[in-house]
């Protein structure tokens, strides 16, 4: 992502906690959120957590099986909770947690959000309506941009060695290890 890109999300996300603070997402500040896209087709599956979910420090502290997870303040996560629900994601998601395994023949991708109110989720699949895919990649674009200005530096777990670092032998962030 290039600088200006990166300004743009920043001043986007910014712009949003003055824009939201009439809507129900203002509420959540200060509430534990986490926002979770996977991609149901690979495996892959990115988190964002505000810092009232995940402690940043502990939980950077310990090793873990992958670095899908990320945590950013309450007040980023609240506005973009809000920006999320200004592109559609309410409208089309339903009650509750996403389903655990999914068919990536048929449901594609999976938008899950937790927060005071609850558990919320979004599928997409090959069933879908072309104007929902559409709503559905701005979300999913929204997630990964914020996803990946969003520093971490977690320890990851490294039972291979050397061999970690091959490309091939390893899984991307949020990828299921084989």
């Amino acid at each position: 992502m290039s600088r200006i890109q990166r300004l743009l999300v920043c001043l986007l996300l910014g712009g949003s906690l003055g824009a939201c603070a009439s809507s129900s997402a203002a509420n959540e500040a200060g509430t534990a959120l986490l926002v979770s896209l996977q991609n149901l087709k690979t495996g892959e599956r990115f988190e964002l957590a505000s810092e009232s979910h995940t402690d940043r420090v502990a939980y950077y502290s310990d090793a873990r099986d992958d670095a899908a997870r990320k945590v950013q303040t309450d007040e980023i996560m609240s506005a973009f909770l809000g920006e999320l629900d200004r592109q559609g994601f309410g409208k089309h998601a339903r009650p509750g947690p996403a389903p655990a395994l999914g068919s990536g023949s048929v449901i594609r991708w999976a938008l899950e959000v937790e927060g005071a109110s609850g558990q919320a989720h979004w599928l997409i699949g090959t069933g879908s309506s072309p104007d929902d895919w559409l709503v559905f990649q701005k979300c999913r674009d929204t997630f990964l941009q914020l996803y990946n200005i969003t520093v971490s530096y977690q320890a990851v777990e490294n039972a291979g060695g050397r061999s970690y670092f091959d490309d091939q032998a390893r899984p991307g962030a949020g990828q299921k290890q084989r």
